[in-house]
């Protein structure tokens, strides 16, 4: 296992700054890549030495992903956009905050302006196995991930500046704050001149107000200091090798939250519908069951309560902003039939947690 360094731009080779950034949607091309894991070698990090394969694994979100196989290991390079090293710099702390564990890569190297490629970069072991498919998770599967966000969950101190600002709601009064600034900006959108958009934006501001007659316990959060946790848990970001493996990657959004909205979050996330049925509770309360929070499981049924309600209102920013959103030419935007069919089913939701009638479909 090497010794994680990062590096800052001002260490940069004069040579290479006169190479243009990369822009919006451009690939770094593996040529360049190869050249620069050759200068790697060249300053003697050990990684980087011997025969080389590269090859493209696309991207994720937002990044650029390449496999490097040497004859030190298997690692990924990962290119963040040029804009993003705080990113990578947060990503880079998470990273070796938790080198004790084997769930989560190992980071190897870190640029924060990477010759050749002017962007930031990070190296980190390539975990075993590939991402899980959401309607195969099992009880198994589902059992070792709470194992990890429990681990990760045990750290109040992050142990690192970059990870102390908040990457979440850490308490239901946050998620109140954004549905309502986010409704605020929707009903002074061009988007409600359009019946359908307006009588939806309604059905939301109903719902709204179930949450505000809903007794949401804030007294249960007045000494429940927020936990370090993932920050984007949800099931594209987990690796599964064997039957007994699984790993949790993609930690640029690791900071301090609250550890039960992130457990809730996952299970109530779009990518979690596919879930056999009965995986949600059934989970959910061994999450609870395993925490050392006396007011585990009240805590869980109030985020229950909240973020079906707080999908909704995101998927109609999504359907609000859709010609707007920024996309990578390896992604593609959900369509807006299904943006809909998302609205109504987590309006469902959210009209059968909060136990009242709401007013026609969406």
């Amino acid at each position: 296992m090497y010794r994680p360094m990062y590096r800052s731009m001002m260490t940069e080779s004069r040579d290479d700054r006169g190479t243009p950034p990369l822009r919006e949607g451009e690939s770094a091309d593996l040529a360049a890549v190869s050249r620069y894991l050759r200068r790697l070698a060249e300053e003697g990090h050990g990684f980087a030495m011997g025969p080389r394969r590269v090859r493209s694994l696309a991207g994720g979100f937002n990044n650029l992903i390449y496999e490097v196989d040497t004859s030190a290991g298997i690692f990924l390079l990962k290119v963040y956009p040029g804009d993003r090293a705080r990113r990578l710099e947060r990503e880079f702390a998470a990273l070796t905050r938790l080198a004790s564990l084997e769930e989560v890569p190992n980071a190897v190297f870190a640029d924060s302006l990477a010759a050749v490629l002017n962007a930031p970069v990070l190296i980190y072991d390539k975990l075993p196995g590939s991402a899980v498919v959401p309607a195969s998770m099992t009880r198994e599967d589902l059992a070792l991930l709470l194992g990890i966000a429990v681990a990760v969950h045990g750290h109040r101190d992050p142990g690192d500046p970059l990870l102390a600002p908040p990457a979440g709601p850490s308490r239901p009064a946050d998620c109140l704050a954004y549905m309502d600034e986010t409704m605020r900006a929707m009903s002074a959108s061009p988007a409600m001149n359009d019946p359908s958009f307006c009588r939806t934006v309604d059905r939301l501001l109903d719902l709204r107000r179930c949450l505000a007659m809903a007794d949401l316990q804030p007294a249960l959060w007045a000494d429940a200091p927020p936990r370090l946790c993932h920050g984007d848990l949800r099931p594209a970001n987990v690796i599964k090798a064997e039957r007994d493996v699984v790993g949790l990657v993609d930690w640029e959004h690791a900071g301090i939250m609250d550890p039960f909205y992130e457990i809730a979050g996952f299970f109530w996330h779009p990518e979690s519908a596919a879930l056999a049925s009965g995986l949600r509770e059934e989970m959910i309360a061994v999450y609870c069951e395993k925490s050392a929070d006396p007011h585990a499981f009240e805590k869980m049924d109030v985020y229950q309560a909240i973020l079906p309600v707080q999908w909704c209102v995101r998927i109609l920013s999504l359907i609000e902003g859709y010609d707007r959103q920024a996309v990578r030419p390896w992604n593609e935007l959900r369509p807006l039939e299904a943006l809909w069919e998302d609205l109504e089913r987590y309006a469902g939701l959210a009209g059968k947690r909060l136990g009242t009638a709401l007013r026609g479909p969406v």
